[in-house]
């Protein structure tokens, strides 16, 4: 065979090769990946608003919360669910009123959902719920919540507690710190009982968690008390903080390790006695 005949044969064996390589690898069309027809995955959004003539109503959720989207969407739909039914209910109203020739302000709804603290354990979320349906003044209302990373699921905030637990003490040690803040507001001693209300039960309460001076630590836990909850409206809500010397041997022993440290100074809400 002369070297050009073998140069021929050589160059046909190779392309036999390739074109066989090539059959090989290309999938047969019943085996190619099937297009996707499901939607795309949307992230519940951070906020959501409704006005007419009858009500606006406002929700936002904190940035962070991007973080856990189980808890995100929870909150978000829950939330726009809510405030589409108060909408719904101020139309009906406020068209009752109308044809009866009450005239008034039109309606307004917000909730506002705040991270109060973290540790590797849990988010702590507390909410203002601000309701007008007519009257003299808005109500206010609180809304906190408790989020476990590990179970990724809300918990109740009695849970924090040991299961039997005697809570009587720290019950009385908020019911004096009303008290003091109630006396400071009018400048003058009252007492929790000349209220005709009783003293709060702590495990009963709306509670959120307070970051420590150690990082990753809960260093206290804060009551949230709306107008109307421990007293008169006109006084305004209250925050209790119970810092950890009044916790010591109260909280459940799977969640002990997450506090530690001193509170932070801050607290949430402001005292109207300034």
């Amino acid at each position: 065979m002369t070297n050009e005949s073998l140069r021929r044969t050589v160059t046909a064996l190779t392309l036999i090769a390739l074109a066989g390589l090539s059959a090989c690898q290309k999938k047969p069309k019943d085996e190619q990946p099937a297009a996707s027809n499901a939607p795309p995955v949307v992230a519940a959004p951070l906020a959501f608003a409704r006005a007419d003539t009858d009500a606006q109503v406002t929700l936002t959720l904190p940035d962070p919360i991007k973080l856990y989207p189980d808890l995100h969407s929870r909150l978000y739909n829950e939330g726009q669910s809510a405030l589409t039914a108060f909408m719904d209910q101020a139309h009906k109203d406020r068209a009752q009123n109308s044809a009866d020739g009450i005239i008034e302000p039109g309606y307004s709804h917000s909730i506002n959902w705040k991270i109060s603290a973290q540790s590797p354990r849990f988010v702590s979320l507390y909410a203002e719920d601000n309701i007008y349906q007519g009257g003299a003044h808005p109500n206010t209302h609180f809304k906190t919540l408790l989020w476990d990373k590990t179970a990724h699921d809300l918990i109740p905030t009695a849970q924090l507690f040991a299961a039997g637990a005697d809570l009587k003490p720290v019950d009385g040690y908020v019911c004096r710190q009303i008290e003091a803040a109630r006396s400071k507001r009018a400048r003058e001693p009252i007492t929790q009982a000349a209220t005709g209300m009783p003293c709060p039960k702590l495990a009963e309460s709306h509670l959120i968690l307070v970051p420590s001076t150690i990082a990753g630590k809960i260093g206290a836990i804060d009551a949230l008390y709306a107008p109307d909850d421990v007293g008169p409206y006109a006084e305004g809500p209250y925050e209790i903080r119970i810092p950890a010397n009044q916790l010591q041997g109260l909280i459940a022993p799977n969640f002990a390790d997450q506090f530690g440290g001193e509170p932070v100074k801050d607290v949430v809400l402001t005292d109207p006695a300034g």
